[in-house]
């Protein structure tokens, strides 16, 4: 019976790790040559190794031992001068928003890997408007003409949502003294918080390192595993593209 539960954990597993590759490998960050926007042009580069390593992964990182970048140095410009309209500080972005930020503040070169501390990189190509830098980054001019998106978010983050910021752990309710946000904290303090928003009940990780606890950061929004390539769900968004907003800023 023993050796039964056995090889049916190692199953679960097995359709969970293949699960993610193929969801991973449908979206914009495949940056494999079977990719289909930005990807690299060596063959031997794997799907999860531009970010994960199983082995000589960096360590440096509180909570991503298997992380296979350089975090970015910043510093970055936070929103509002670092307060929100409702005074809350707003710091320097966290470790679930460097991780985002190691591609798309434009200052590591997307195929530059750390592995036991050697640093090498995979030549990158991509279809973006401008292309990528020598050192194979994104940059200021990789901009859609025809929606304006654009993957490069730069060291100013004055004009995106706020990170790098605590929730309080009641959340914000109704009279949690911030105008137009009805949200709660589930588990607060543990790594499995999450915001609650009032008008779908959708959820949203907060996150807990070093000294902090609950903050909210790129991650929060977004998940970097999954993204729906069709019109409901786009950017590698939580929830809908329609009630996203709407979940935490729920009154006007």
């Amino acid at each position: 019976m023993k050796k039964v539960l056995i090889i049916v954990v190692a199953l679960t597993f097995v359709v969970f790790a293949t699960s993610a590759f193929a969801t991973i490998a449908a979206t914009k960050h495949n940056l494999t040559t079977g990719g289909g926007f930005t990807r690299t042009t060596d063959g031997t580069a794997t799907l999860c190794g531009f970010c994960h390593l199983p082995h000589g992964g960096n360590t440096s990182i509180a909570a991503l031992p298997l992380w296979a970048r350089s975090m970015p140095a910043g510093p970055y410009t936070p929103y509002g001068g670092g307060q929100t309209l409702n005074n809350t500080t707003v710091g320097q972005p966290g470790t679930y928003s460097l991780t985002c930020l190691s591609c798309h503040d434009g200052s590591i070169g997307l195929g530059t890997v750390v592995k036991n501390g050697v640093t090498s990189s995979f030549a990158m190509t991509t279809t973006l408007p401008g292309g990528l830098t020598g050192g194979g980054a994104f940059q200021v001019t990789n901009v859609d003409a025809t929606n304006g998106y654009s993957p490069y978010v730069g060291t100013d983050l004055q004009n995106d949502h706020p990170v790098g910021f605590v929730f309080p752990t009641a959340g914000y309710g109704v009279g949690g003294g911030v105008p137009g946000i009805g949200l709660t904290v589930t588990n607060g303090g543990t790594a499995a918080a999450e915001l609650v928003g009032a008008i779908t009940g959708a959820s949203f990780p907060v996150f807990q390192y070093a000294a902090v606890t609950d903050a909210f950061e790129c991650a929060t929004c977004h998940d970097p595993h999954l993204e729906n390539t069709g019109t409901t769900r786009t950017k590698f968004l939580r929830a809908a593209n329609a009630t996203i907003c709407q979940d935490c800023h729920n009154t006007k």
